[in-house]
């Protein structure tokens, strides 16, 4: 299966929960209440933006005025705009003539759902201050001795300085046209083709045929910046996710030092060049400029303890020595935590232990459980006979991904490991339509693709085909191509571009890899880890497609191209009906919004580079 296209993955383990509905809230979850003040939309699911929260959206938990995020207006005012960004209309500057405007930037800012109005007001004005200093330093016209410090001469500049080429790298998908340059261009100097074209899909503009609009609009200039803010790009978090808490490190994470920042915002943007050398001056720019605009909105840049003015973290997280919440060793730990420290030995971090919301995947699922939901796995006709998918192999795989399983509350947790085996159980599916229990009873049947695969083997100097090596399907998600197999061994720790049956042999190597694609977020698809907890927020452009908060999004991620869109289809209907059977034997209603025939695709996927 494709990273961009993988065919079936992700709802099948919903037998697993123990009492869970589909969805979160409201008549969908037996009159079940949001938590943390969030409003239940008219599907069932809980959030705090107008899809959930406006009129015409919300069925309860509603807010007797404007949602509970407020409007960004009430977050940075037109005056502190203009006082962060002092001197971008100077006569030296390219953007004089009020190029970068507020009103330009709340147009643009309208476009993105939860952008700077995700979260309390404290966590809304840091994500403003931390978006501001990285553009700020990428448009930076100042020097150390600039009137009013170097901090005040953010976007300065439209247009990458020096004589740039045309970053231009043959793509299919994103064609360079005739006589067009693709250098640095707006607030985050999107740059090369294959940005541009995304960019401009996702914002309704043609920017492959018109990259200069990025330039010469102030809204679309805007759009380009806050897109790219708020788009992951695997295998890296969206910007938007980690300055709001939303995005807890893995194991591979916390192992290279990745912890919930504002440094690995730098590392997103530009770590490739900026993070891992010791001390760096154009890291330590955008530090200046992240604290002067956290100085100017009111907030500090850390979240707790002596440099936040004594505040405590929430959910009995500890604050570690550098002022942030967490609940791993980097917060807890002795020589690492100043306040809310734990009594005895710190918490496990999210690789080898619990997820960050607390308890272990195993409390989730049970072995009983895994072995009624795959009745029928190790039965003679199937591949994976003889416990190649076993209950301890899958847990031994979860535990290396912090957060899957684990995140929100019971009901929440129980969810994701429902929507995970159901859709991988379809794509490994042996059953037939008058098989022995049914044909829901056969999931996790095959290890290889069936039939005669090719070679799956497509041109790329990141990630080359070994010699003699096939890139079929393999594994619960069935991944595919050396494009896949490649990211996903980085992942995991493993060589899979050299060694691709490690997937079909191994098989907490195998739950990995399936594991790893319901993680990862696909560039314009969210990871359908964020659509089942509730993390993801649907663009305007998703509306528009009828991409809902919703079992029916994860199978558009999975396999839309194919089989979204396009009214009843047995292949989604195949995945509903696995979902179907693990609700009924959890006891609850599957909700509705299942069905991803009235949805538009989201196309292929696409990794976005740093720029």
């Amino acid at each position: 299966m494709r990273l961009s296209e993988f065919t079936t993955l992700f709802l099948l383990f919903s037998v697993l929960l123990l009492s869970a509905s589909a969805e979160q809230c409201g008549s969908q979850a037996g009159g079940a209440l949001c938590a943390s003040g969030l409003c239940c939309s008219k599907f069932g699911w809980c959030g705090d933006t107008n899809d959930y929260c406006g009129p015409g959206n919300c069925q309860s938990q509603c807010p007797g005025g404007p949602g509970p995020s407020g409007d960004l207006g009430g977050v940075i005012s037109n005056s502190m705009f203009d006082q962060m960004l002092n001197h971008r209309n100077d006569n030296a500057c390219q953007g004089k003539g009020n190029f970068y405007s507020y009103n330009s930037f709340i147009s643009a800012a309208g476009s993105f759902p939860g952008f700077g109005t995700t979260g309390d007001i404290t966590a809304r004005k840091r994500e403003i201050a931390a978006f501001f200093a990285q553009t700020s330093h990428e448009t930076t016209g100042g020097w150390p001795t600039a009137p009013d410090g170097p901090y005040a001469w953010g976007y300065c500049f439209l247009r990458e300085q020096g004589s740039p080429g045309d970053y231009c790298t043959p793509s299919s998908q994103w064609p360079c046209a005739p006589g067009r340059k693709y250098f640095g261009r707006g607030p985050i100097q999107i740059s090369h083709n294959y940005n541009y074209g995304p960019c401009g899909r996702a914002i309704g503009v043609d920017l492959l045929n018109n990259p200069d609009l990025v330039a010469t609009d102030s809204v679309i200039s805007f759009k380009s910046a806050i897109w790219f803010w708020m788009t992951p790009q695997s295998p890296k978090p969206s910007c938007h996710d980690v300055i709001t808490g939303r995005w807890q490190p893995s194991g591979v994470d916390q192992a290279a030092n990745r912890v919930p920042g504002f440094g690995v915002i730098t590392n997103i943007i530009n770590g490739g060049l900026e993070c891992g050398h010791g001390s760096d001056s154009r890291v330590q720019d955008r530090i200046g400029f992240y604290r002067r605009y956290c100085g100017i909105l009111g907030v500090s840049p850390e979240q707790c303890g002596r440099q936040a003015g004594g505040a405590r973290c929430a959910a009995g997280l500890c604050c570690s020595n550098f002022g942030w919440c967490g609940n791993t060793n980097d917060y807890c730990g002795p020589g690492k935590c100043q306040s809310q420290c734990p009594s005895g030995p710190s918490p496990k971090p999210p690789t080898p232990g619990p997820g960050p919301s607390g308890g272990d995947i195993g409390g989730v699922i049970s072995n009983s459980m895994f072995d009624q939901m795959l009745k029928h796995r190790n039965d003679n006709a199937c591949q994976g006979k003889n416990n190649f998918y076993s209950y301890n192999a899958f847990i031994n795989a979860a535990r290396s991904f912090g957060g899957f399983g684990t995140t929100g509350d019971s009901t929440a947790r129980k969810r994701e490991i429902a929507a995970f085996f159901a859709q991988t159980s379809h794509e490994t599916t042996g059953g037939w339509p008058s098989a022995p229990d049914g044909p829901y009873a056969w999931g996790y049947c095959f290890l290889r693709e069936q039939g005669s695969p090719g070679d799956y083997c497509t041109p790329s100097g990141q990630w080359p085909c070994a010699p003699g090596r096939k890139y079929f399907g393999r594994g619960p998600i069935q991944i595919s191509h050396n494009y896949n197999y490649g990211p996903c061994g980085r992942a995991i720790g493993v060589d899979l571009l050299n060694n691709p049956d490690l997937v079909a042999t191994d098989p907490v190597i195998s739950f990995k890899s399936a594991i790893w694609f319901w993680m990862t977020p696909q560039s314009p698809k969210p990871s359908c880890h964020d659509v089942i907890t509730g993390r993801w927020q649907p663009s305007g452009a998703d509306r528009a497609a009828n991409r809902l908060p919703g079992f029916g999004v994860i199978t558009n991620i999975i396999n839309g191209g194919l089989e979204c869109g396009r009214g009843s289809d047995s292949r989604v209907q195949d995945r509903i009906g696995f979902y179907r059977r693990y609700c009924g034997i959890l006891g609850v209603s599957p909700g509705d919004n299942l069905d991803c025939g009235n949805q538009r695709s989201f196309g292929n996927g696409l990794l976005v580079d740093t720029m």
